[in-house]
Parts: structure tokens; C-alpha cells; sequence
């Protein structure tokens, strides 16, 4: 069984699958659980745009550990815009109910007919819709449901019981994730959905220096991936490209690593959150590293190189330009992260 989550304002075709029969959890009335996970602390956009009391209850949401709070934040954020200020701050009621259009198989969206627990919910007897500040479909919502608001049985329309749910979700029934992106695929399968979501949490303070609990490096050979991407340089930039006679920036660096044997996945985004964080300001950045910056359009992480040592890299950087060795860009990097160990020690 499959359920839609819809965003708030715009409809993603992206399925979330659905685990019937999980037990219902109940966490402490009127106050929000202990997180399992968590990435520091709020960025003054986070404390700009999330209202004051559903802040802790975002903090606390993660089920598992390697879940940081902002990515379920930036979920909030996507979904209803934390509620557009329809929410009571004392009992995480939403007045009036927040209700995604019918998921009548029109305008890009999955045919899903109303149940009897839905209508309880959207009013309408034909079609399901995604409902509450969280945008859950109730069959998806009660397979995950946590009660966190002190009420007598859980609510979709409830941010209490919503957010705890979501960080429910999003673990997937595990002790830990190991990766974010599936994790937020999971909530909506579609590439701009991760993206918009990874942004939003990265503004939100989540360093990906920290990301997911089961992270760890490889065994390889960099010398293999500087190799053949300095076979690159003067090669075109190209959106979407993946070689040989032209690359994006992360069609580059997935390239190298398949040179050496070491698949990475496609998207910078993605790319973020493999191997390990480096601390650059602390030590050093090895060649092979993996350097994130933000995009033309200023998107987080939305820009990767490789580099070839402790300043300079080489980057296929925007249309109009070549695969090239430029120095590296310290005041603007986002993360690094280490895909081989140098010392051959790596875990697969």
C-alpha cells in the first residue's frame, strides 16, 4: 500500500509506504519526548521562522539516532509553513484544519478514494486528501501515529502529535538511519523534494558534519580518483551531464570515484552525506575530499569538487566553463566530507 504526502501550496508525486499494525506510541502529556537525534543548535532563521512553542517539539521529534531535528523542521517548513499560524500554542490544535487538495488522479496527483477515517478528517466522501500542519494521509499517519498533545488518541490535525509522528516515520521503525536523503525519501519520493527539504534543514543550523550514525569511509585508491579527474580538465561544464566529453560538478565527481571502483550517488545532495564529516577548520582536507558550496542560486550543498590537496581542487563550476583546478573556496565551504580512508583502513 502506498500513501501520498503532499507539500503545502504544491503537489509532489512522490509515495510513501505504509506499515500497518505498528503499536501506537504515547509520549509524555504536554511535554515534548527525549530526541534520539539531533545537529546542533538552531540558526537564527530557525528561531525567525519556527514558532517559539513548536521549537522544542521539532527538537524532540527524531526517533532514532542520525535523524537531525532540522530535517523534520524543514519538513514542517515545506509541508504547511509550521502552520501558517493556525496552530494553538497550548494545545498544538490546528483552526482551521489544514486540507491538501482531493487526490482524485487529476493535476499530477494519485487516485486515492476516501475511507471512512478519512472523511472523519477532509469531508469528503470520494476522495482522501493529505491533512494537519504535517500533510499526512490518515492511513499513513495512524500506521506511525505517536500521541504527544495529552489528548485522548492522536491527531493528524494536531502539531503535537503530527511532528512526533513524522520523526516516527522518517526512522522508519529503525534505531538509527543511515541515510538522510532515503530517510526524507521515505516522506516523499522526488528528487525536489529532498532538495527543497536538505536546504531548508541545512538554514535551519543541521551541520552535515554530523549527519547519519552509521557513516563511515571506504578502502581505496585516491590517487585513482585525482587521476582521472584531472583526465577532466578542459572538458565542458554541462547540466546533468555525467561524462565522458562533458560533466556537472557532481557527474565529476561520481565519475572519479567509479574510476577507483568506489560508487557514490548522483547528486551533490546526495554526495553529502557519504563517507565522513571533516572538521576543516580543525584539520586538515586531504586530497579526495569532497568540498560542498552552495550553487549559483545560492541552494545549500547544491555545488561539489574534489580536491587535490589542502588548497586547491579541481571543479567543473557553472555553463560556459571547463573541469578545472581553482582554489579552494574556504570562506564559502559548507561541508567536507571524506569518501576513502588515506590510511586503507575503511569500512565498506
Amino acid at each position: 500500500m502506498k500513501a501520498l504526502i503532499l507539500g503545502f501550496g504544491l503537489m509532489f508525486a512522490g509515495a510513501v509506504a505504509v506499515t500497518l499494525g505498528l503499536p501506537l506510541l504515547i509520549a509524555a502529556a504536554g511535554a515534548p519526548a527525549v530526541a534520539q537525534g539531533g545537529s546542533g543548535t538552531p540558526s537564527a532563521l530557525a528561531v525567525q521562522e519556527i514558532p517559539p512553542f513548536l521549537l522544542p517539539r521539532y527538537e524532540a521529534a527524531p526517533a532514532c539516532a542520525g535523524l537531525p531535528w532540522q530535517i523534520v523542521a524543514a519538513i514542517g517548513w515545506v509541508e504547511s509553513r509550521h502552520g501558517d499560524g493556525r496552530i494553538n500554542p497550548t494545545t498544538g490544535d490546528t483552526s482551521p484544519p489544514i486540507i491538501g487538495p482531493a487526490l482524485s488522479g487529476t493535476g499530477g496527483t494519485v487516485a486515492i478514494p476516501a475511507t471512512p477515517e478519512s472523511i472523519a478528517f477532509t469531508g469528503d466522501p470520494v476522495w482522501d486528501h493529505a491533512v494537519g500542519p504535517m500533510q499526512f494521509l490518515t492511513s499513513t499517519f495512524d500506521a506511525w501515529a505517536v500521541l504527544a498533545s495529552g489528548d485522548a488518541l492522536p491527531n493528524p490535525n494536531n502539531a503535537f502529535d503530527a511532528i512526533a509522528t513524522a520523526g516516527r516515520l522518517l526512522c522508519d521503525g529503525q534505531p538509527q538511519i543511515e541515510s538522510i536523503t532515503d530517510a526524507i525519501r521515505r516522506y516523499n519520493d522526488s528528487d525536489a523534494y529532498v532538495t527543497e527539504v536538505l536546504a531548508k534543514a541545512v538554514a535551519y543550523g543541521m551541520t552535515l558534519g554530523g549527519s547519519a550514525a552509521g557513516e563511515a569511509t571506504v578502502s581505496g585508491d585516491v590517487a585513482t580518483v585525482i587521476a582521472f579527474a584531472e583526465a577532466q580538465l578542459g572538458k565542458p561544464y554541462q547540466w546533468g551531464a555525467t561524462g565522458p566529453n562533458a560533466y556537472d560538478c557532481s557527474g565529476l565527481t561520481q565519475a572519479a570515484y567509479a574510476a577507483a571502483g568506489i560508487q557514490i550517488d548522483r547528486t551533490s545532495y546526495d554526495q553529502a552525506t557519504e563517507g565522513v564529516a571533516v572538521n576543516w577548520l580543525d584539520a586538515p582536507i586531504e586530497a579526495g575530499d569532497l568540498i560542498f558550496t552552495a550553487d549559483g542560486q545560492g541552494q545549500p550543498l547544491g555545488h561539489v569538487g574534489v580536491a587535490i590537496g589542502g588548497k586547491q581542487w579541481i571543479v567543473a563550476p557553472y555553463t560556459g566553463t571547463v573541469v578545472q583546478i581553482d582554489p579552494i573556496p574556504f570562506s564559502t565551504i559548507e561541508a567536507i566530507r571524506e569518501i576513502v580512508n588515506p590510511d586503507g583502513g575503511g569500512q565498506n
